[in-house]
């Protein structure tokens, strides 16, 4: 390490190369999880329950919704009167059910979910109120006693504004609002019931879903109607988190390439850019050889030096992505209610071509080098 301690004003650009190229590369990467993470956290309250509805009816069938309820793993069934709202993302907007529920429907929902009541209280019968988990109050830029905007011009949802008068936290993101409003506000066309099936144990959130999608899939078998079954929809965790993932399926593999053409281009841009720095030292090396250094010895320590330098930087910029990472949640997307992923081993995995590339790229040529000078020649001057 003689040279690095004596050159720093060399070694610190290559590093500092190397360290970037990581950032950027794990910048990539760490985004592109992002989308995921976004979609498993705002959906993640249907981990706790199955929400069933229809598409163009009010309301399910009777017989259909008998049946669903004696299926063997349902604990209880909570009728809500959704409407949608969007939230927005690292991907764009995303839409997110407001269930209109009863107060005490709304108490058991929270206690489900893992929330608390932390500010404020739930909703009044009859008011244009809401209460929200904080991360989808911070997207929705609303503070406790504001007015949210609910209306969008595509998704079924109330046209009047409502007034944050909760916060929740502790679980899964979540908005609630009063059934009787919802009911008395929303047109007449667009209004559905959405039955919220619970389990008897989140151990058995599975296994109620298959039970329910078996009802739907076999109405012959179940002694219902073609009829009671046609367009109704079972909305769960795992069916919205694979739409969802297909409908961006575009941006996975065009962020994937995006990824890929930068791990190459940075690379190769670093190994070049330590190729230089070596290319620049083997004056030293011819020295060395020329005083009696056998070049197994130069070879070895060319490499331990390299090896050192770019696992350096390799660490530096990861320790600096996690910093940066860091920081840009904490001040910036927790904030805004946006969900950051982690820098995780994907991310990781992702950048080791670099410290490889460089090695290579470096070590490759000047190695070549090494084995064909001549010390006369270093000795020379030539």
């Amino acid at each position: 390490m003689t040279y690095y301690r004596r050159n720093l004003a060399r070694t610190l650009p290559v590093g500092g190369a190397i360290a970037i190229s990581v950032f950027l590369i794990s910048s990539i990467v760490t985004l592109l999880n992002s989308v995921d993470d976004s979609i498993l956290v705002n959906y993640g309250f249907l981990r706790r329950f199955s929400a069933m509805g229809t598409q163009y009816e009010k309301n399910i069938s009777p017989a259909l919704l008998n049946k669903a309820r004696s299926t063997p793993h349902v604990k209880s069934v909570i009728v809500s009167i959704p409407y949608f709202v969007t939230i927005k993302t690292v991907f764009g907007q995303m839409p997110v059910p407001i269930y209109g529920l009863t107060p005490k429907d709304a108490r058991e929902i929270t206690k489900l979910t893992g929330n608390k009541l932390v500010a404020g209280r739930f909703p009044n019968p009859n008011e244009p109120e809401i209460v929200m988990t904080r991360s989808w109050a911070n997207n929705k830029r609303a503070k406790l006693g504001e007015i949210v905007e609910v209306k969008h011009e595509r998704l079924p949802t109330l046209r009047a504004k409502q007034k944050l008068v909760g916060i929740l936290e502790g679980g899964d993101n979540i908005a609630i609002t009063d059934q009787a409003y919802v009911l008395l506000e929303l047109p007449e066309a667009v209004i559905r019931s959405s039955y919220l099936f619970l389990p008897k144990a989140s151990s058995e959130m599975r296994a109620l879903n298959n039970d329910l999608n078996k009802v739907l899939q076999s109405p012959k078998h179940n002694k219902l109607k073609p009829e009671d079954v046609n367009y109704v929809q079972l909305y769960t965790f795992e069916k919205l988190v694979k739409e969802l993932r297909d409908n961006l399926g575009f941006l996975y593999k065009f962020l994937a390439v995006a990824d890929g053409l930068v791990i190459g281009a940075v690379a190769l841009l670093s190994g070049f850019l330590a190729n230089i720095y070596f290319e620049q030292r083997l004056a030293e090396f011819g020295l060395l050889s020329a005083f009696g250094f056998r070049r197994e010895r130069l070879a070895k320590r060319l490499m331990i030096e390299s090896g050192a330098l770019v696992l350096i930087g390799w660490l530096g910029g990861l320790f600096l992505s996690a910093m940066i990472f860091r920081l840009l949640d904490y001040y910036y997307m927790s904030p805004n209610g946006l969900v950051l992923a982690d820098i995780n081993m994907s991310a990781i995995l992702y950048t080791l071509p670099t410290p490889i590339i460089v090695g290579v790229a470096s070590l490759g040529t000047v190695l070549i080098r090494l084995y064909t000078l001549d010390p006369i020649e270093i000795m020379e001057r030539r």
